[in-house]
């Protein structure tokens, strides 16, 4: 089930008590989707899963995309270790890398994260094509 399929984009401001992703403004392609289980006694530890490509427009996340997903995960109600994350290289192209991320530590209410990021088991690579096949790019 499809949550959101779209450009996410930011300005490089800040408009509200939350830092921007960053001070440069950029662009991202996004689908993120509530996986669904065939065998409704399956329950995923990820539930959720969150395709972004980059635009080509503005800053990349790549290199430290945490502040990026955490905005999304307060955007979209989400907890950041339930969902698949998944960077897709370029648009257009079949190669992805899944990015995970561990709690390594919190200051207040300030959580931070170490990352990973892996290419995707053939397991992943189904689900993540299957997704892309439901929501092609615009």
């Amino acid at each position: 089930m499809a949550i959101f399929h779209g450009r996410y984009s930011w300005d490089g401001t800040k408009s509200d008590s939350r830092e921007p992703i960053s001070w440069f403004p950029g662009a991202y392609d996004l689908t993120i989707a509530k996986l669904d289980a065939t065998n409704k006694n399956i329950e995923f530890l990820r539930p959720y899963i969150c395709i972004y490509t980059n635009t080509g427009r503005g800053y990349s996340v790549s290199a430290n995309p945490e502040k990026f997903a955490k905005r999304i995960c307060e955007d979209f109600s989400l907890q950041i270790d339930r969902v698949f994350w998944v960077e897709r290289k370029e648009p257009g192209s079949q190669e992805y890398d899944v990015v995970i991320f561990r709690k390594k530590g919190q200051m207040g209410d300030t959580r931070f994260y170490a990352m990973e990021k892996r290419a995707p088991s053939q397991s992943e690579l189904q689900t993540i094509s299957g997704l892309i096949n439901k929501n092609p790019e615009k």
